[in-house]
């Protein structure tokens, strides 16, 4: 059977991430947890084990039995929260760090995730045709441009954009830095509660249209608490060194007692606890109070291991660095893949998603220095 073998991608996950480890020195720690080149690492292995997510999902979803891999099939948040997290923090740190941020924010940050978003959108598209999907004449201009979105798992990027805006509006408006991460998790809490009360949507195939589904908003609220560590980064680092073993400790508990709270309420109520007549709004909240703490220990766990233990490899670096492209592309390959071995299956996704990705990658990079050179030069002429 080959959900004997599902035992290997498992392994395959641990060697690209255990690869080349460091621990610290004893008394001392890894400064450089939290820096650019190794949250890139660290995103790159969430690309790829949100992609197992997603493989494992589609097993499950298909009446099969996925074996040892259905504990991926409900884990697939702590990975996306982590790309939430060190957005947000990646924000402020720049902000902290960088003089006048703000003022080339929209012209620096926005091509960087619309640019990658339209080539693997239209890639998408494309690939979709090819394999046989009948494109209708109603659905090609919401398609084209992601009003509705023909690939739903894009709808990161579509969220990550408005997170952008919010945060540049916000500090550029409110000059006092506190005052102005409260504003910004006011307008997160606020995003996350009109996407709840949307429900599901249950008008397009694609169940495209934003911000309808809980996958909108169950790691959402990661985003400011990025914003939140990297504002109060010392004070954090400095508790959590002081108390290590304890934080540790205190931090993995909450991790499985979270856990097992959101486990029961996705399999006794969940957000799709819904029909005409009852939204759900209360079992809906009442399951995201459990998911948000499980997904935020877990991030918080990572993050405390890291202060001690060092990860980094060029497997990493390379998963790094077309992490976005992976997460944007590979659903193109989990619903066309003609493989009917499960994993088979699961390795080809695998290939052809990194296969296309990388120059994706390539071609991303490209648009977006040119927007950026043409940006530049405008400026220049002003």
């Amino acid at each position: 059977m080959a959900k004997e073998y599902f035992f290997v991608f498992y392994s395959i996950l641990a060697v690209i991430l255990l690869t080349g480890v460091r621990p610290a020195a004893r008394g001392m720690w890894r400064e450089d947890a939290l820096s650019l080149k190794t949250s890139k690492g660290v995103l790159g292995f969430c690309a790829v084990a949100i992609m197992l997510h997603h493989m494992s999902q589609t097993i499950y979803f298909a009446n099969e039995d996925p074996g040892i891999l259905i504990f991926m099939v409900d884990i697939g948040v702590c990975f996306v929260g982590m790309f939430f997290f060190f957005s947000g923090y990646g924000l402020y740190s720049s902000l902290r760090d960088k003089p006048d941020y703000l003022k080339g924010f929209l012209r620096h940050r926005l091509p960087a995730v619309l640019i990658p978003f339209y080539v693997c959108n239209l890639v998408f598209i494309i690939g979709s045709c090819l394999w046989g999907y009948r494109l209708k004449a109603q659905e090609i201009l919401p398609y084209l441009t992601g009003v509705v979105l023909m690939n739903n798992q894009m709808w990161y990027i579509v969220e990550i954009f408005f997170l952008y805006l919010l945060f540049w509006l916000v500090f550029r408006l409110v000059r006092n830095r506190d005052a102005a991460c409260i504003v910004y998790g006011v307008c997160v809490a606020i995003m996350i509660a009109c996407s709840l009360c949307l429900g599901h949507d249950t008008t397009t195939p694609t169940q495209g249209l934003w911000f309808h589904g809980e996958w909108w908003y169950n790691t959402t609220f990661l985003m400011f608490v990025g914003v939140l560590f990297a504002r109060w980064e010392k004070q954090i680092l400095g508790f959590i060194r002081k108390f290590y073993g304890i934080s540790l400790i205190v931090s993995a508990l909450l991790v499985a007692f979270f856990y097992s709270r959101t486990m029961y309420m996705l399999q006794t109520t969940g957000y799709w606890y819904e029909w005409p007549g009852h939204p759900g709004y209360q079992e809906k909240w009442q399951t995201l109070a459990m998911q948000t703490p499980f997904v935020l220990f877990v991030v918080l766990t990572v993050i405390i291991v890291m202060q001690k233990i060092g990860i980094g490899n060029k497997i990493l670096d390379f998963l790094g660095s077309i992490a976005l492209e992976l997460y944007l592309i590979h659903n193109l390959f989990l619903l066309y893949m003609p493989v009917k071995n499960r994993v088979g299956y699961i390795l080809a996704c695998y290939a052809a998603s990194i296969a296309l990705a990388a120059p994706l990658h390539w071609v991303d990079r490209k648009l977006i220095g040119l927007v950026g050179r043409i940006g530049t030069k405008k400026e220049r002429a002003v």
